[in-house]
């Protein structure tokens, strides 16, 4: 029984070793400063991407962003990007997710992402970019 517990542990953190990571690198914005470290959870992702760039606006009471994307990488990229928006306590607003965008981005190429609040009690948001799997995928019955 003494064996047991560490040898499920074991198990368990195999398995949750060999799950895919979605999530790739994010940037997010606390105030009026934009955190200068990346969280990065595919650190092979975090490797290839760059964020250089955030801008942001007001434009008719709502926040308006751009943030530039750069590839690190030789070979083209397939990525989607999502931006999730908080109000001035930080609490993220319902229903406000925009849907994952995708984007091809070309090998040591730029791009732009934009985005806009939903409302205007956004005033802060966070950006997530993860790599879409390019392999194909067989469903079993």
């Amino acid at each position: 029984m003494k064996y047991l517990v560490p040898i499920i542990s074991v198990i368990v953190l195999s398995a949750c070793a060999g799950r895919p990571t979605t999530s790739g690198v994010a940037v997010e914005q606390n105030s009026s400063q934009y955190n200068q470290q990346l969280r990065v959870d595919n650190p092979k992702l975090g490797e290839r991407l760059a964020i250089t760039d955030v801008k942001t606006r007001q434009r008719n009471q709502l926040t308006d962003v751009v943030v530039t994307l750069a590839s690190e990488y030789k070979k083209s990229q397939y990525l989607q990007y999502q931006f999730t928006w908080y109000d001035s306590e930080g609490f993220v607003i319902k229903g406000n997710h925009s849907p994952w965008q995708a984007i091809t981005l070309f090998g040591f190429a730029k791009t732009q992402l934009p985005g806009l609040a939903p409302t205007s009690e956004a005033v802060t948001f966070s950006l997530a970019v993860r790599e879409v799997s390019t392999e194909a995928q067989e469903f079993e019955d």
